[in-house]
């Protein structure tokens, strides 16, 4: 047993039988008191209740006129004197009194003694005709009787000489007025009484305490027998524990060894998959990538069947939008459904428009899980999602129903359903893979959350699997496009030339949609493709913005801001001040509700979402440039960004979108075509396999890159092919990977070859003499020498509006890029080499 247990158990011990202990000596402490009391008590009644009849004896012995003339005049020869006292004399030996005797009073604390019936004069203990006696210290039971002229008997009292304990009894006498003019007193022996009781009652309590050191004995070998038996579970408790930990750490590595080959075995698959091959080799491909999938999935569901199993399954919630989840549930069932010849049917039957808080990773997991298996177990007909919701203030009740027209659950297989590793129907679906934790995963993670799933079905009819699960609500957010539409015009109101912006991005198009839109503020424009490029830029250069990607390979935006949040300050800087309060600037396609919030936690400044809207893109810039840096824009200068029309058209391209998002020239749009065209022919190569699980983070970054420069161009089926990726491979979802990445893949590949074929930039006319144009080449050269940005963004944007063969129009391009990443020098050689070899 481990150490800490043992004290636990010795501490508890310990204060148990304190506290026992005590409780006992108390319990047997208040016995005795008690029992004591009740000796005396008992002993006192049983005593007056003999010698009140005495008083009562001599009472009627009693001649009051001559018992007040008697002590008056104190004659002990008077003959009532005499014969009274022999009269009390005898009854006192008849009842064995101890002494009798009658007092009259002299004032209210001095008696005097008239008749003394209890011996002889003479006798040590008789007390002569009026000698007087203090009676303060008598028993207030002699008070009472003279006062209420009743008998009283006063309470047991130690006389300390050989009687021992004695009672008394007091009886008033009384005149025929009703006056007390004296009083009879008779003390009882009660010593014999005291003793007997006390012998019997010393005799239960020794046997009373004989049981309770019994009953110690009893409790104390209990207690040893209950602590072995306590030390016996915590050993079994750390030994189920210690081999619940070697099965999940051995699933772990298990799962580990088994992933790393069979994504080779899947990568390898789908490379065979995409070249020319035979019919019957690509069935045999795809047997084999179809296996691998299923086994994939098995790993998957084993992993989190023994993280439930074993309690490590934690719920972590963080706010989302709800639109988002049903948005990726919806795509990623879409892409899995495409080769059965079934309906896929939505109704969404509340506000999807509302911030939830909870485990959005978690639903989508169940939600999918459910509707995987609706998909393999349906053949025909259609499955259907219902959402639907009961809100109650801050809370909301999401409920999820998935209908499927597959073969339906038989009523003695209900019971059976949410079993471990369980089949139903086997025969009927022996073609069907899996480990039949699915559901089971499910409801574990359903109750996790409070909520439940249950179903309702038909055998050969079909399924309702209802999901219910409660969320917190966190607010409203207006639909897409409703707070910020598309602005087809937004006025310049200032330009800043004086200030220096650095934009960081690894994808060339998003750096060319980004400083196009900041080119009318002729601000000194300064861009790299890495965070750490970024580093030694922010050290070197005084920034007044840095855009800053979110997702990059190697360093990422955050690790990229929090870098320069921790650099010291240096010469010509306002020391660590400068880095602290530089204005960091998110730019990210990532736009589930709290992400901006995690943003600003991190160290950034701002959020600006991608695609960029100018309307909120010109807020940030007028907020975080400072004010003595804005210049009048003057009349030359004011100018509105407008929305061009054209007649240029690529297929699956939303060409006059694409002008729209990328400053509303056609100009600047060609620019950013060729752009997107040359990163996509650098990351394709990226996309021929499916990731493994180190690759899974730069798979998710490509896809996430290509997301946003897909839309920001008006490739917006595309777009959406790359966000299903991108979530899949942020959830670790390798299955959907599979199913989306090849035709992802191909669309892609097309579209780039669909620019490369439609762009007139590069397919244009050839221009043998560049001599109409050598003044361009000129005076660029000479603004790149002197650095001058308007100037050289003025002649690029009239050199990319001509029309040049292929070959002059891909110089062009690698000018553009170099002024782009302000490799300067670079481009004047391009240029210079350009003249050269054109001989002009």
């Amino acid at each position: 047993m481990a150490p800490k247990e043992d004290k636990i158990i010795t501490k508890f011990k310990y204060r148990f039988s304190l506290f026992f202990a005590i409780f006992v000596a108390a319990i047997f402490t208040v016995i005795i008191i008690t029992s004591f009391q009740q000796i005396l008590n008992v002993t006192t009644t049983l005593s007056a209740r003999q010698g009140i009849p005495i008083n009562e004896k001599v009472s009627a012995l009693i001649d009051v006129d001559a018992f007040v003339n008697l002590s008056k005049t104190l004659d002990p020869n008077d003959p009532y004197y005499e014969t009274t006292r022999q009269k009390m004399l005898a009854i006192k030996e008849d009842v064995n009194c101890l002494y009798l005797y009658t007092m009259a009073p002299v004032n209210d604390t001095i008696f005097r003694f008239i008749i003394d019936g209890s011996g002889q004069p003479g006798d040590s203990s008789f007390s002569p005709l009026g000698s007087l006696e203090d009676v303060r210290n008598y028993d207030k039971a002699f008070f009472k009787a003279m006062k209420t002229k009743n008998s009283q008997f006063g309470g047991t009292i130690d006389s300390q000489d050989k009687w021992g304990r004695v009672v008394s009894t007091y009886t008033p006498i009384l005149n025929s007025a009703g006056d007390a003019v004296g009083i009879i007193g008779c003390d009882f022996e009660a010593e014999s009484i005291y003793l007997d009781l006390r012998s019997q009652i010393l005799g239960q309590i020794a046997l009373s305490l004989v049981f309770i050191i019994i009953a110690i004995i009893v409790y104390i070998s209990l207690l040893n027998q209950v602590n072995r038996q306590n030390s016996r579970l915590i050993e079994l408790k750390r030994e189920a524990e210690s081999a619940s930990d070697a099965k999940s750490n051995f699933l772990a590595n298990t799962s580990h060894e088994l992933r790393t080959p069979m994504n080779a075995i899947m990568g390898t698959t789908e490379m065979i998959l995409r070249k020319d091959i035979s019919p019957d080799v690509y069935q045999d491909a795809q047997r084999i990538k179809q296996a691998g999938s299923s086994l994939l999935s098995i790993i998957n569901d084993i992993l989190d069947f023994s993280n439930i199993d074993s309690g490590k399954a934690e719920i972590h919630p963080t706010e989302y939008l709800l639109d988002s989840l049903i948005s990726d549930v919806i795509n990623i069932i879409g892409v899995r459904i495409e080769d059965k010849q079934i309906d896929f049917i939505t109704n969404i039957d509340c506000s999807t428009n509302i911030k939830l808080y909870g485990d959005i990773v978690r639903i989508r997991q169940v939600l999918l899980n459910i509707l995987g298996n609706a998909v393999k177990h349906t053949e025909k007909g259609y499955i259907k999602l219902t959402v639907f919701s009961k809100t109650e203030g801050d809370d909301i009740q999401l409920n999820f129903e998935i209908t499927d027209t597959g073969l339906g659950i038989k009523d003695e297989d209900m019971d059976k359903l949410f079993g471990n590793f369980t089949h139903l129907d086997n025969k009927k679906y022996q073609g069907t893979e899996g480990t039949g934790l699915g559901l089971a995963i499910s409801r574990n993670l359903c109750r996790l959350m409070g909520g439940d799933l249950t179903v309702q079905s038909k055998y050969g009819e079909g399924s309702i699997f209802t999901v219910v699960i409660p969320q917190k609500v966190r607010g409203e957010t207006p639909p897409a496009g409703t707070e910020h539409t598309l602005q087809e015009q937004a006025e310049i109101r200032f330009i800043a030339p004086e200030a220096k912006i650095l934009i960081v991005d690894d994808i060339i198009t998003n750096i060319n949609v980004a400083k196009g839109l900041l080119l009318p503020y002729q601000m000194d424009i300064h861009t790299c493709t890495s965070g750490k490029e970024a580093v030694e830029l922010v050290k070197n250069n005084h920034y007044d913005i840095v855009f800053m990607d979110h997702m990059m390979p190697g360093m990422d935006g955050i690790e990229t801001t929090a870098a320069i949040r921790s650099l010291e300050g240096a010469d010509g800087m306002d020391g660590d001040a400068y880095f602290q309060n530089l204005p960091i600037v998110a730019l990210t396609a990532n736009v589930v509700v709290g992400m901006k919030e995690m943003f600003l936690e991190k160290g950034f400044t701002d959020y600006l979402p991608k695609p960029i809207e100018i309307s909120a893109l010109d807020r940030i810039v007028a907020r975080l440039i400072p004010a003595e840096k804005h210049r009048d824009a003057g009349p030359e200068a004011v100018r509105t960004r407008t929305v061009k029309t054209t007649d240029l058209k690529i297929s699956g391209v939303d060409t006059a979108k694409g002008i729209a998002m990328t400053g509303g020239t056609e100009t600047g749009y060609r620019k950013v075509l060729a752009s997107f065209h040359k990163d996509c022919e650098d990351r394709l190569p990226l996309l021929t396999q499916v990731p493994g699980e180190r690759e899974l983070p730069l798979f998710t970054a490509t896809v996430h890159a290509l997301k946003s420069a897909a839309a920001t161009i008006g490739a917006e089926a595309v777009s959406k092919e790359a966000a299903i990726l991108e979530t899949a491979g942020k959830n670790g979802d390798i299955q959907t990977i599979e199913g989306a990445l090849a035709g992802f893949y191909y669309d892609l590949k097309s579209l780039v070859e669909r620019i490369e074929t439609e762009n007139p930039a590069e397919t244009g006319q050839t221009e043998e003499d560049l001599s109409p144009y050598l003044h361009l080449f000129t005076e660029i050269k000479t603004a790149l020498e002197q650095e001058n940005i308007d100037t050289i963004d003025r002649i690029l944007e009239e050199l990319e509006s001509k029309t040049f063969d292929a070959k002059i129009a891909g110089i062009i391009n690698t000018i553009s890029d170099q002024v782009l990443m302000t490799e300067y020098q670079a481009a004047i050689k391009t240029i210079d080499t350009l003249i050269k070899t054109t001989g002009n």
